[in-house]
């Protein structure tokens, strides 16, 4: 895409039509999304870049969150159509990419922590992804995972309950640990 075309476009804007293709499962069209959001971010990170070289004032592009977080949703959003479409190798090399951003730019504290976010993210998905395609190994590690951040709970369960339908695993043992864990009753384990 032009550097011309990319300048005028608003990486907020181009979450929000990321996010509409995931809610439709329209994971070609994610993927296209995602492409065009790290290229739009990639162009303005090196206009700073020339603009610092330069010794110039940057360029002001408002944006709701630090440039660095739309590098890694790009990413995440890439690797998750990857891994609805079952291209596995791939959503691992996405992985991969956004859980090390810190080499991006300059970080300051709210980049930082961004950053954070997307190595914590990476690790969730990257569990969520060897035990969708039959990683049965590394069930124990994910539950314990799970343990540590309840907020990934449900969705963990999700994986792990779909995983062991598709290769017949019994995980009665894994769902009495996190029901008496979290404190759940079964009629609450609604999916």
């Amino acid at each position: 895409m032009r550097t011309s075309i990319l300048n005028s476009l608003k990486p907020d804007i181009i979450v929000e039509m990321l996010d509409m293709a995931v809610t439709f499962e329209n994971w070609n069209k994610v993927m296209e999304t995602a492409d065009v959001l790290y290229q739009c971010v990639e162009c303005i990170r090196k206009e700073r870049q020339e603009h610092r070289i330069k010794g110039l004032p940057l360029p002001y592009i408002h944006t709701e969150r630090p440039l660095i977080y739309y590098h890694g949703f790009s990413l995440q959003m890439r690797g998750m159509a990857h891994q609805k479409m079952r291209q596995v190798d791939q959503a691992r090399a996405c992985i991969n990419r956004y859980v090390e951003l810190a080499w991006i730019e300059e970080l300051d504290e709210a980049g930082m922590q961004v950053v954070q976010e997307f190595r914590h993210r990476a690790q969730v998905n990257r569990y969520a992804l060897e035990i969708e395609v039959g990683h049965a190994e590394l069930l124990e590690e994910y539950v314990n995972f799970l343990l540590e951040h309840p907020d990934e709970c449900i969705a963990g369960l999700r994986t792990i309950v779909e995983a062991a339908v598709r290769y017949r695993w019994q995980i009665d043992q894994v769902l009495q640990c996190l029901r008496v864990r979290f404190r759940m009753s079964p009629e609450k384990w609604i999916l």
